[in-house]
């Protein structure tokens, strides 16, 4: 056996629970100290690309614009499509979906 599993089978319930409540709070400093350590290199990291810590976890890396709408649902003037990813149901329903494009 190892000097853990003895301190736990000479201990009472009272010990064992006093060691683990003293055990958590051990972990809990340890990560306060690992995460502070961690921030500094994110500070120190986002510095390399002139950026903050917040903007580099947020950066998608890639700028997409709104795309124009290409068709229009003459049911609701609101709904639009612009022709990117997949058709709407008002527009697969459309006998003629060509008759829904707006006109460039």
């Amino acid at each position: 056996m190892n000097d853990i599993d003895d301190l736990i089978e000479a201990s009472s319930i009272e010990q064992l629970k006093a060691i683990i409540e003293k055990a958590q709070d051990a972990i809990e400093q340890k990560k306060g100290g690992e995460i502070e350590a961690i921030r500094k290199q994110m500070v120190e990291m986002s510095k390399r690309v002139d950026m903050a810590p917040e903007d580099v976890l947020n950066y998608s890396g890639r700028k997409r614009r709104p795309g124009k709408p290409k068709y229009r649902n003459p049911n609701d003037p609101e709904k639009t499509w612009t022709g990117r990813g997949k058709p709407p149901r008002w527009l697969k329903e459309m006998a003629d979906p060509d008759s829904c494009r707006i006109p460039e």
